[in-house]
C-alpha cells in the first residue's frame, strides 16, 4: 500500500481487487461442489408452483426456514407432492447465502459412505461420515426408502442422533408416516421443540395432465372491475 513510513499498513501485503474477486469465485465454486446439488439447481422457490392445492403451508414454512436455517423441518407426503422441490429450494437459497451444506437422497448417501471401503477410494470413511454429521446444513431426501439392513439403519441413526443432540439445522423429506420409521429416529423427529413436521396433502404433480399443469402455471390476472347500475 502507498502509505507513509510509520503507518500501521506500511509494508503490509494486501490482495488486489482482482485477487479478492477470484478468491470469492473459488469459494463459491467449492461450496457448489460440496453441496451435491448439481442435479437440483433448477429446483428453487421461484420455480415452485405454490398455487397447487395443499402446498401452501409447506411452501411458507420452507421459505421461513430458508431465510434463517435453524432447528429441523420435516416434509411428509405422497410421491410427487413437492417435498424434494422444497427441500432443494431451501438448499439452493442457503447456497446463495454462502452457507455450507450437503444435499443427499438417503439411499445414495449410504452408497456414498460404503464407497469409502473400496481400496481405491480417495476419501476415508471417517472423513465423509464426520462431514455429513457436522455440515452446517444437511438435507436428507426420501428418508425411509433406504435399505433396511442393520448397517444402514445404524449409520442413519448415528447421523440423525448426532445432529439432534448438537441441534444442527436439518431438513428431512419422507413419504412414510413417522411411526413407520426406525423408532429411535422417529422419537427424535417427533420432538416438537426442535422439529416442525408438515404433511403435504397435494396430489402427484407428475401425474397431472399437461393442460392442468399449464393452467396452474398461469399467473392470475387482475380482478375484474365491478360495474354499478
Amino acid at each position: 500500500m502507498e502509505v507513509a513510513v510509520g503507518d500501521p499498513n506500511f509494508g503490509k501485503l494486501v490482495d488486489c481487487q482482482c485477487q479478492v474477486a477470484e478468491k470469492e469465485r473459488r469459494a463459491r465454486e467449492e461450496l457448489k461442489k460440496a453441496s451435491n446439488l448439481d442435479y437440483f439447481r433448477d429446483l428453487t422457490f421461484e420455480t415452485f408452483n405454490s398455487r397447487i392445492s395443499g402446498v401452501k403451508e409447506a411452501y411458507q414454512a420452507a421459505l421461513k426456514f430458508a431465510d434463517d436455517p435453524s432447528d429441523w423441518v420435516i416434509l411428509m407426503g405422497y410421491y410427487g407432492c413437492g417435498k424434494t422441490h422444497l427441500a432443494a429450494a431451501i438448499a439452493n437459497r442457503a447456497l446463495q447465502k454462502g452457507i455450507r451444506l450437503y444435499f443427499a437422497v438417503v439411499p445414495d448417501l449410504l452408497d456414498y459412505l460404503r464407497a469409502t471401503f473400496d481400496p481405491n477410494s480417495e476419501a476415508s470413511y471417517d472423513e465423509r461420515f464426520d462431514m455429513i454429521r457436522n455440515v452446517p446444513l444437511l438435507v436428507l431426501d426420501d428418508l425411509g426408502t433406504e435399505n433396511s439392513k442393520p448397517w444402514a439403519k445404524e449409520k442413519l441413526y448415528q447421523i440423525i442422533n448426532h445432529r439432534y443432540n448438537a441441534k444442527l439445522p436439518t431438513v428431512i423429506t419422507t413419504n412414510q408416516d413417522l411411526y413407520q420409521i426406525d423408532g429411535r429416529i422417529h422419537s427424535r423427529m417427533s420432538d416438537q421443540q426442535l422439529c416442525k413436521v408438515i404433511e403435504i396433502k397435494a396430489s402427484d404433480y407428475r401425474q397431472m395432465p399437461p393442460a392442468e399443469r399449464a393452467r396452474l402455471r398461469e399467473k392470475p390476472g387482475p380482478a375484474p372491475k365491478r360495474g354499478y347500475l
